[in-house]
């Protein structure tokens, strides 16, 4: 017996996605301590990638018919992230490129432990 519950409400969800969003900026801490960042903390690099998300979404939505939508997203993305914690372009493109493989990764753990689901090979049918 379980003394809590979160199945079926959005406080499961809340907290999927927060364990997602402390994934992402685990690594994006290390690659801002390294890219010689000015702003390193842990608030900054989970607001980095949350702001890089919304950032990358809304290039994709205002550039994604000129340069196509993942391009679009992916500059985003980088934008935020020099903006916000204060590197580089190169920091920040290297910074970008290890925070879509993790959010990839998260999202497809996500998609594969998520309680209901249908299974892993459910994911992976075309």
């Amino acid at each position: 017996m379980t003394l809590f519950s979160f199945a079926g409400t959005g406080l499961a969800a809340l907290l999927a996605l927060l364990v997602l969003v402390l994934l992402v900026a685990i690594p994006i801490k290390i690659g801002a301590h390294l890219a010689d960042a000015r702003r390193t903390g842990i608030l900054w690099c989970a607001l980095a990638a949350i702001v890089g998300v919304l950032a990358g979404h809304l290039a994709a939505r205002l550039l994604g018919g000129y340069i196509g939508g993942s391009l679009a997203a992916f500059v985003g993305f980088i934008v935020a992230i020099r903006y916000l914690l204060g590197t580089s372009f190169a920091g920040a493109l290297g910074l970008t490129i290890i925070a879509v493989l993790v959010q990839l990764v998260g999202f497809l753990a996500l998609a594969h432990f998520w309680p209901g689901s249908t299974g892993a090979g459910a994911v992976w049918s075309v």
